[in-house]
């Protein structure tokens, strides 16, 4: 069972961006933090990097190494840097009740570095999330090969891991969204699920989820659902909670294996009993009779809408095979009337755009 710092001012959540994947979605996610308790810390070998990224801390690992010039998308280099760094990890990572952290596959900095991250902080007795992105199947087979391999080490030490592969961006967003939109619309995913469980974990409800409940809930390891659904119309809670369940940005699992569930309805009025017999009813079906499910009602008047719901599932198994992120697929027929995101500001090119560039003189 994890250890958990109980502290006077409340939970601290650690939320970590690795690389240069981890630290745009910091950027696209600092403005809109609206909790003192989430403290955002950036982790990457480039210093220039670095110092465009929006954080409360940022920390340059390997600077003896690398020099602050990157891991030059090797892994063993990125997690050279953070063996030189661990000092400056275990310090940030003793201070979090819990860390989420984003990353990158397939480069150099966050395919190395994060695993030994997640590793820290299981041995801190840490629970430990990640949300990871796989590369396009455009960039060829070996980012695949170094992703998948970084991905496969990453499940051995952390609680759960999300995989958002890119080319579900365009399956689902289409060709013709533009590309740093999509980006933003996959990083809201960790901005949303950020936001639940700080709700979840500080808010007092009328059935409360404690921090002991979610570490039970992050010992069961293995492929996890993390999801947040949202309506306003409590005839629409079904459909929020498909959403949460579904999310065609995420890497499926399937939940029939799943040993631990959080259900966490957060409203802004009043759920009725048969709307939350309904909601725990649907998703206990889903798991194994032998799961362990912890159900938690709060009452958040400052939510956006009306009715919030999130689902965590852990110990679970995938659905997709990774490996084949770079077979060729035969082109389906996309719904007509699939919505598209509106256009939101534009934020920092992801990092496997940017290293396209060419490298600037003074290196």
């Amino acid at each position: 069972m994890f250890q958990l710092i109980q502290q006077n001012d409340g939970l601290s959540i650690g939320v970590f961006g690795i690389g240069g994947c981890g630290c745009n979605t910091l950027n696209s996610i600092f403005e809109q933090r609206e909790s003192e308790q989430a403290h955002l810390y950036s982790v990457n070998t480039d210093k220039v990097v670095l110092e465009h990224t929006q954080s409360d801390e940022a920390v340059l690992i390997g600077a003896e190494l690398t020099h602050g010039y990157g891991a030059g998308a090797d892994p063993k280099v990125g997690l050279q840097a953070a063996e030189e760094s661990k000092d400056q990890l275990l310090t940030l990572i003793n201070g979090c009740d819990i860390i989420l952290c984003a990353t990158g596959l397939g480069g150099g900095t966050g395919t190395g570095a994060s695993p030994y991250i997640a590793q820290l902080a299981s041995e801190q007795n840490k629970p430990v999330i990640f949300v990871a992105t796989l590369p396009f199947s455009s960039e060829g087979q070996f980012r695949s090969n170094i992703a998948q391999a970084g991905l496969n080490e990453l499940k051995e030490h952390a609680n759960a891991v999300i995989t958002l592969p890119n080319d579900q961006l365009i399956e689902v967003l289409g060709n013709d969204i533009g590309l740093f939109d999509a980006f933003k619309h996959s990083n809201q995913i960790l901005h949303s699920l950020i936001k639940s469980l700080i709700d979840m974990l500080c808010y007092q409800g009328l059935i409360n989820v404690d921090l002991n409940d979610f570490a039970k809930i992050m010992d069961c390891q293995g492929d996890a659902v993390l999801g947040v659904g949202k309506c306003n119309d409590e005839s629409e809670l079904t459909t929020a909670l498909d959403s949460a369940l579904n999310n065609p940005l995420v890497n499926q699992v399937d939940m029939s294996s799943s040993t631990g569930v959080i259900i966490q309805v957060n409203c802004k009025d009043e759920i009725s009993l048969g709307s939350y017999n309904l909601i725990t009813d649907t998703v206990r079906q889903q798991v194994s009779s032998n799961a362990l499910v912890i159900c938690g009602v709060s009452k958040i008047e400052s939510l956006s809408t009306n009715y919030e719901l999130l689902v965590i599932a852990t110990g679970a198994s995938s659905k997709m095979v990774i490996d084949d992120l770079n077979k060729d697929k035969q082109p389906e027929e996309k719904e007509p009337n699939k919505a598209k995101p509106e256009t939101t500001d534009i934020f920092d090119i992801p990092a496997f755009i940017r290293n396209q560039a060419p490298a600037p003189c003074t290196k």
